[in-house]
């Protein structure tokens, strides 16, 4: 029996490959699958993902992978030859977003430090 990190990477693996090659929804758009996560029971997986577009495409290749969901997973069993595969969710991956908007949070605070430079140190510590 494969640990969780290998059954997951071969998971993501497999899944990214039949997405590519074998899904034919016009709806589907450009995906990326960032990661997969299974539960401890290995009953279900979180499949998450990226697409290149705006959150209308976004949208339609949510229900896309929504309406494979199915298909994907009969063939995860036919490939990783398990007994109960997992059961998948698919969820965006937000975490670019995140970054970028803590990124632009950091610049703004760099350029209000860069205004209004802080007093000397001696000025304002009562102990120097």
């Amino acid at each position: 029996m494969l640990r969780p990190e290998q059954l997951e990477d071969q998971v993501h693996f497999l899944l990214s490959t039949l997405i590519q090659r074998e899904l034919r929804d016009p709806d589907l758009g450009f995906v990326t699958l960032t990661a997969v996560r299974l539960t401890g029971d290995r009953s279900m997986a979180r499949v998450y993902y990226t697409v290149l577009g705006d959150e209308e495409q976004s949208g339609k290749t949510r229900k896309a992978l929504g309406r494979a969901a199915g298909f994907l997973r009969t063939q995860l069993a036919q490939r990783l030859k398990m007994r109960r595969v997992p059961e998948l969710r698919f969820f965006p991956d937000t975490t670019l977003e995140e970054g970028n908007r803590m990124e632009s949070l950091f610049a703004e605070i760099r350029k209000e430090e860069e205004e209004h430079p802080r007093e000397a140190a001696g000025a304002d510590d009562p102990e120097a």
